[in-house]
């Protein structure tokens, strides 16, 4: 028995002639997120930036050699607003962690690239989220989690269905 089978017990009892079995699931969800948000910012925390900062790091780490995107590709990749990528990016450019230039390919644009001390801290950083994430769900066996990833795809499929409409 957790706070949440008492709350489901609690709107059960409120609204008997309604199915409130949806609920629980939905709150442990929106409770793991927060959790989730938390333990992101703890990990990065000793290396002095934000887990939304890091983010960029990884978004461009992920694309691969050369490690640039345009600043267009970041915020869609990574659901942030242009203006939010922007005041992000030049925080990040004012510690030396990612450098502009122009894009060959458009000569209007911009490339966002890795800076050598970028590309380690990115690294340093998803060592220290491998290490905790490995530490954080070690009491789980292989199997439960590849069944617990399973069930948790099939919800975010269909939260991703519903609000991409």
């Amino acid at each position: 028995m957790d706070w949440t089978d008492d709350l489901s017990r609690a709107w059960s009892r409120e609204y008997p002639d309604f199915d409130t079995a949806s609920f629980p699931p939905l709150v442990r969800l929106a409770r793991l997120g927060l959790l989730i948000e938390r333990f992101q910012q703890e990990v990065v925390a000793p290396f002095e930036i934000s887990a939304g900062d890091y983010g960029v790091l990884a978004a461009l780490r992920r694309a691969g050699r050369p490690y640039a995107l345009k600043p267009s590709n970041l915020y869609v990749r990574l659901h942030r607003s242009s203006g939010g990528m922007t005041k992000t990016l030049k925080k990040l450019e004012e510690q030396g962690l990612v450098e502009r230039s122009p894009d060959p390919n458009d000569g209007r644009g911009s490339l966002v690239s890795l800076t050598p001390a970028g590309l380690e801290l990115q690294d340093e950083i998803f060592q220290a989220f491998l290490l905790a994430s490995q530490s954080l769900l070690a009491p789980l066996s292989e199997s439960r989690l590849r069944a617990d990833d399973e069930a948790l795809r099939e919800l975010l499929a269909i939260f991703e269905e519903r609000l991409s409409r």
